[in-house]
């Protein structure tokens, strides 16, 4: 059995490689990005409920809150170490080994295989771009990082009409 108190803690002290490597001293940690992104699920559920959706919160909710579990595990590594692995195979298996009970939740993420996936993979992608935003009124060079996520956001046709909301109030000024 997995030891969740150690779980939390390795999430709540694991920062965000990407920051760092964009030099942000007291970079987002991966339990920081994680309640962001239950957050704004959370709160893209009910705003699609509101317009008629029938969309499950609780099941939004349980699958944004597991989404980066591995990383407890895996640690956060840049970019360029995603990129060079199979990063979504190696997630996989530490889900099936440590979080079997959870796998499935967080293949609905990854694969995006159904609306609560793809609400919570539009929430993750939402919550990077925000930070990034944060992170550019602090002084950081994100420009790049926020153009490439906004143009990724709209791409999700059926979820991109509640990107302004969002962007109003935390990316003020963005041009895509």
């Amino acid at each position: 059995m997995t030891d969740l108190l150690a779980v939390a803690d390795t999430l709540c002290k694991t920062p965000r490689v990407g920051w760092l490597q964009r030099g942000v001293g007291d970079a987002e940690t991966v339990c920081a990005h994680s309640l962001l992104v239950i957050l704004l699920a959370g709160e893209i559920a009910a705003r699609l409920n509101a317009e008629g959706a029938d969309v499950d919160l609780a099941e939004v909710l349980a699958v944004a809150a597991v989404h980066d579990l591995a990383e407890a595990v895996l640690g956060h590594p840049g970019r360029e170490v995603r990129d060079r692995l199979r990063w979504e195979e190696v997630e996989e298996d530490v889900f099936r080994r440590e979080f079997p009970h959870l796998a499935e939740l967080f293949r609905w993420y990854r694969y995006e295989t159904n609306t609560v996936g793809r609400i919570v993979a539009f929430a993750d992608k939402l919550a990077t771009l925000i930070r990034a935003c944060r992170y550019r009124q602090l002084g950081h060079h994100t420009d790049d990082l926020i153009r490439g996520l906004h143009k990724k956001l709209l791409a999700y046709d059926d979820l991109a009409h509640l990107l302004d909301y969002y962007v109003t109030q935390y990316c003020p000024g963005l041009t895509p």
